[in-house]
Formats: structure tokens, sequence, C-alpha cells
């Protein structure tokens, strides 16, 4: 019998303000599995969610090693016989190659799902990577399956918004976003993507009011800045979205960097490159770059942000040897 988790148990670690408590103490967000309760063991493994969208499996409680597969199967003459380890090791292939791994852990995932097809961090997972490959198709078949497999998952119904953008299906999409809000209401992805929506459809007040209402969950959000700043885009007002962004935190109180959407240095640079700071934009294109697995190049060649880049760097260089150059020409003090 393959390895197969009954109990669905999803921490999800960037969870800001929706707490359960078990006991005496409080867990972030944790999802359950329809029907199912609660056990203090685990003995079945868990779930947990990682910074870059990934799920990874844990063994009891969130922590240590996942628990052997009932049975096992074969990749490239290796014999798997624990899915979470396996699982694992794609997406540690993914975070520390960067591009370079993508197609080893797609077939590692492939080999997964062909061995389980009911193991969630294998469909979800297999959508991200194939979403990262652009093959959107494929990646949508996946998340429709982790759906699925575990309807209480609000990161699926994005993703499935997302890709149904893309293919240019603005009625699926929303409902999607709606059902993200739905199953996660202290959610402000979801409502910050309507607000895109609306603002692609050409409706600015409907993407304010989805903004304001995302602002009353978490006003600190950078998300939640990042779309006043692109609804003040919208308007042709660049200076007043570099505002909103320039004096938006990226860091707590405490000094740890917030979960945000990588978008942010995009808009920013943009931003910053049509007011003429050159230099800021340079800097926001580079930051971007410095996140490759990240889903906004998913839709977004790395190369165009490269050149976009090394444009800024070039209008800088100049900006800055024009500057020079008439400090150079300055008449001096007391000299006619």
């Amino acid at each position: 019998m393959i390895y197969k988790t009954l109990f669905f148990f999803l921490l999800i670690l960037n969870a800001l303000h929706s707490q359960k408590k078990i006991g005496d103490k409080e867990y972030p967000e944790i999802l359950w599995g329809k029907d199912q309760e609660f056990s203090n063991d685990f003995p079945l493994g868990s779930f947990v969610s990682e910074p870059n969208d990934f799920i990874l499996c844990r063994g009891q409680r969130f922590l240590g090693d996942p628990p052997n597969s009932s049975g096992s199967f074969e990749f490239q003459g290796e014999v798997v016989q624990n899915s979470g380890s396996w699982n694992n090791k794609a997406i540690q292939i993914v975070l520390e190659q960067g591009t370079n791994g993508w197609k080893e852990a797609l077939l590692r995932l492939e080999a997964g799902v062909r061995y389980d097809p009911h193991f969630f961090p294998f469909r979800y997972n297999l959508g991200r990577v194939y979403t990262m490959l652009l093959d959107f198709d494929k990646a949508m078949i996946q998340f429709e399956y982790a759906r699925n497999i575990i309807p209480d998952y609000y990161r699926t119904y994005l993703h499935l918004g997302m890709l149904s953008e893309r293919a240019k299906e603005p009625v699926y999409a929303e409902s999607n976003y709606k059902l993200a809000y739905k199953k996660n209401p202290f959610l402000t992805e979801s409502l910050i993507r309507l607000a895109d929506l609306s603002l692609r459809a050409g409706s600015r007040n409907q993407a304010f009011l989805y903004l304001k209402k995302a602002e009353s969950i978490s006003e600190e959000s950078p998300d939640v800045q990042l779309g006043f700043a692109k609804l003040s885009l919208d308007r042709g007002n660049a200076f007043i979205a570099y505002k909103i962004l320039k004096k938006t935190s990226l860091s707590s109180d405490d000094g740890k960097m917030k979960l945000y959407d990588k978008k942010f240095h995009f808009v920013f640079a943009e931003a910053s490159s049509k007011i003429g700071d050159y230099e800021k934009a340079e800097e926001e294109y580079t930051k971007l770059l410095s996140f490759p697995n990240d889903p906004f190049f998913a839709t977004t060649s790395y190369k165009v942000i490269q050149r976009r880049r090394d444009i800024a760097k070039k209008f800088s260089e100049a900006k800055r040897t024009q500057s020079d150059d008439s400090e150079s020409y300055r008449p001096q003090e007391g000299l006619e």
C-alpha cells in the first residue's frame, strides 16, 4: 500500500492573524482534513508551507523527518521508500540550484505522482514547477488535482486564479480568488489579486474598495501598499506610487523580513524609472533578480528584467556623469 496521509494537516507559516488554540498553545492557521479530528501525535506526518510557496513534509507535530511509506518505487535505479523525503529532496534541488534544478525536480515529482497520485505535496509542487517552466496547461491540471485532495488549502485557489488570468478567463480567476478569500478571510493576497483583476477590467473604484478591505486586515502589509501603488500608476501618477513604495517597510519591528509579493520590486523599479530615479530602479530590478524561483518569473522573462536593469544602470551612470560635468564647470566663488 502506497504512503498516504489520512489526516491532512497543513501548517501555514505565513499566516498573520488566524489562530487555533489546542490545549494551552496557539497554532497559526492549521488546516484540517475534512471530517478528521486533531491528533497530538500526527502519526502519519504533517505538511508545512515554506516561504517560496512549496509544500514540505515533516514528521509528528510538524517536526523531524516524515515517516516511511508503506510501499516503494524506483527512480533511475534508486529505490524510494519515503515519499515525504523524496518530495523534500525535489524542492531542495529547486531552492539550491535555481533554474538549473527545475527539470530534475520535475522528473522526481512526476515519478512521485505516478507512484502516489493522491499525495498532496507531489501535486501542488508539481503545479509550481510546471508554472516555473511555463507549461501552464499542465500546471492547471496539477493544481486542480491538489484542490480535490485538500480542498481547504487557500493557496491552491490563488494559483488556479493566476493561471486562469493567463488563459484569459477572468470570470474563473475571480471565482478562485474569492474562494481563496473564503478559505482564509485573513488573507490579503486574494483581495489584492481581485483588485488587480478589477484594475485590468477598468474598474478603479472596485479595485480601491478591495484594497481598502485588505488594508483593514493588514495596514502594514507591503502587498497592500503595492496595490495602492499600482492603482496610482494606473491613474498616471508615478510619483505617488514611488512615494508609497519608498515609505513601505519590508521588515518587521524586530528586523525580520516580511513575506511579500516580489513584484513589489518590479513596480518600484518601474515607478522609479518614470520619475528619473534610475539608481533606485537599478537597485530594485537587482533585488527582483535575486528571487529566480519566484512565481513572478512564471509570467515575466528573467532576461527581460536583466535588460531593464542594465538599461536603468546606463541611464543612472549617464545621469551621474552629467551631474559630475555640471559640478566641474560651475564657476568658483569669487571668480567672474
